[in-house]
């Protein structure tokens, strides 16, 4: 098995591909050549990697024969056009874009790396977006100590978990009030983003689920190995440009001391506890998670009417730990142990 391989990072130009980038610069990976890759307009342009100035090459022209992975970053319209295309070429495929949530081969490296052998069989791996990555690194600690028995989680997402024209969208919305001027109509989400609160970013099933409450509860039961494990979602879209919060209520078999959850989780990799009984003594997305390679977890708390019920609350970097790293640990573990 080799230990360096030349990667591909496909749709640099959105916020994921630019996440990508940055942690490229921080960690180190045994990677050859990254070649940067998008759609023939953002072709031409150069980002800086380990100090090196890459040309970002045309997607329509592209051989992906001659890497071993490509990360897949954009949206889901976008994987879903050129994902078959690059597996078919011979690159094995991390797909960021959470465009094959649920099917199968969702991966968290610090959770279910085993899975990538059967990964590797399909060519395709799913990189699960932040939400489930966050839920899914608690979740496995507290099953370890007893076994889940139901989970309960109201996330508080920031407009980069959908998509840049809402981060735009918000920039523009809030620069516009506060200088007086109304907003304009035809945004990236169905209502006014800033200083607003929207429970519904995406169409609703029969059941009344968003897209986003589906794919959690699909990705927490992947991720974890408990397909049957009941979860209730609720994702809520709030007007922060980065960041990701969760209040989470987890049931177990047996009754959970809260501070031995919070020493447990202390040990746990991946994971940063900030439990204090005092002001400020809990994490947030920007002030303790943005730029951090942990999830953070605070209010680690007993319920007075269910012992047998723990509550958490959690935070995370989308982009940089909910994804990026994500992705760039599975492309570690696939060609430290598997190509």
């Amino acid at each position: 098995m080799s230990n360096v391989a030349d990667i591909a990072i496909v749709g640099v130009s959105s916020l994921v591909g630019d996440m990508l980038i940055n942690v490229l610069e921080e960690h180190s990976y045994p990677f050859g050549q990254v070649r940067l890759v998008d759609v023939d307009d953002e072709a031409g342009e150069r980002r800086m990697i380990n100090g090196q100035s890459v040309r970002v090459e045309a997607l329509s022209s592209f051989d992906f024969a001659g890497v071993k992975l490509a990360i897949v970053a954009g949206d889901r319209d976008f994987a879903l056009q050129h994902i078959a295309a690059i597996r078919d070429a011979g690159a094995l495929v991390i797909d960021t874009t959470g465009l094959l949530t649920g099917q199968g081969v969702t991966v968290v490296a610090e959770v279910n790396p085993a899975t990538l052998a059967d990964a590797v069989q399909r060519r395709v791996v799913a990189c699960p977006d932040s939400q489930v990555l966050q839920s899914a690194l608690v979740l496995k600690v507290l099953d370890g100590m007893s076994p889940v028995q139901r989970v309960s989680v109201a996330t508080y997402q920031s407009m980069s978990t959908h998509s840049k024209a809402a981060v735009e969208g918000l920039a523009m919305e809030t620069g516009r009030l506060l200088n007086g001027q109304p907003i304009e109509k035809g945004g990236a989400l169905a209502k006014q983003s800033a200083f607003n609160l929207q429970p519904c970013a995406s169409d609703l099933d029969e059941s009344g689920a968003s897209r986003e409450e589906r794919d959690l509860v699909a990705g927490i039961g992947e991720v974890l190995g408990l397909p049957s494990l009941p979860v209730l979602a609720n994702c809520v879209m709030v007007p922060l440009f980065y960041g990701t919060a969760q209040m989470m209520q987890v049931t177990t078999a047996e009754p959970l001391d809260a501070q031995k959850v919070i020493n447990v989780l202390r040990r746990a990799k991946g994971v940063k506890v900030l439990d204090k009984a005092e002001a400020g003594g809990y994490p947030t997305p920007v002030t303790d998670a943005t730029g951090s390679d942990q999830v953070w977890v605070g209010r680690v708390r007993q319920d007075a009417g269910q012992p047998n019920t723990i509550h958490l609350w959690i935070v995370s970097d989308n982009l940089r730990k909910g994804v990026a790293l994500n992705s760039l640990m599975i492309a570690d573990l696939l060609i430290k142990d598997y190509l």
